[in-house]
C-alpha cells in the first residue's frame, strides 16, 4: 500500500498546532515582537517535525534575543535550546538574525523549532515563500510532499527550500533528479 504523503502533512501539522497551542509559544514570543509561522507549516508541506517562526522587532540587539532565550528556558517548555549569531556570523542561506531553536518530543516525536529573531522582515524569504505559495496546485503539492518524505525516511541532507526549487523551477519528480540537483547546488557553494 502507497503511503499517504497528503495524510502525513495533515498530521503532521495537526500535531504541529497543537505543540504551539499546548507549549504557548507564539503568544510568549509575541510579548517581543511580531511573530510569524513560516515555511512549510504556513505551506500546508510538513512531513516532519520542523516549525519556523520569524520573530521580528526594530529594536532587537543581542541583549533582547538572551533576554528572550532565558525566558523560554525559564518557562521550560522545551527539553533543548540553541542559540546563535548571525549577525556576527553570517551563514549563506540564512537570514540575518539571531537564532533560537527549541527542541523537545511531542506525542512520541522529535520536534525541533527555529525562531529568527531580527529586525526587519527578510525580504527575499517572503518574496520565496510567497512564490512557492503562487505555485502549488494538488499535483506540485503531492510531488513535493514525496521527496521531501523520501528525504526524510532515507536521512538525506537536502533543504526543503531546495525541494520547492527543484519541482517547482526544475520540475523534478523523483528522488534521482532531486539528488543530482541538489549536488549541483552543493558544488556551487564550495
Amino acid at each position: 500500500m502507497p503511503i499517504d504523503v497528503e495524510k502525513i502533512a495533515r498530521q503532521t501539522k495537526k500535531n504541529a498546532a497543537d505543540l504551539l497551542r499546548t507549549t504557548g509559544l507564539i503568544d510568549e514570543l509575541a510579548r517581543f515582537g511580531v511573530a510569524t509561522i513560516t515555511g512549510s507549516y504556513k505551506l500546508d508541506l510538513m512531513v516532519d517535525g520542523d516549525i519556523d517562526i520569524y520573530l521580528v522587532d526594530k529594536f532587537m540587539d543581542k541583549e533582547k534575543s538572551i533576554t528572550i532565550l532565558n525566558c523560554l528556558i525559564r518557562k521550560g517548555k522545551f527539553n533543548g535550546y540553541l542559540y546563535y549569531n548571525y549577525y556576527q556570523k553570517k551563514r549563506p542561506g540564512f537570514p540575518r538574525g539571531y537564532y533560537i531553536g527549541l527542541k523537545t518530543r511531542f506525542r512520541g516525536q522529535r520536534w525541533k523549532i527555529d525562531i529568527w529573531l531580527t529586525d526587519k522582515i527578510d525580504k527575499p524569504s517572503v518574496r520565496f515563500m510567497e512564490r512557492v505559495a503562487g505555485q502549488l496546485d494538488d499535483k506540485t503539492k503531492k510531488t513535493i510532499l514525496a521527496l521531501k518524505y523520501s528525504v526524510k525516511t532515507k536521512g538525506l541532507d537536502i533543504a526543503s527550500h531546495l525541494i520547492y526549487r527543484a519541482v517547482l523551477d526544475h520540475k523534478v519528480k523523483g528522488l534521482v533528479g532531486l539528488k543530482r540537483l541538489a549536488s549541483l547546488y552543493k558544488s556551487k557553494e564550495n
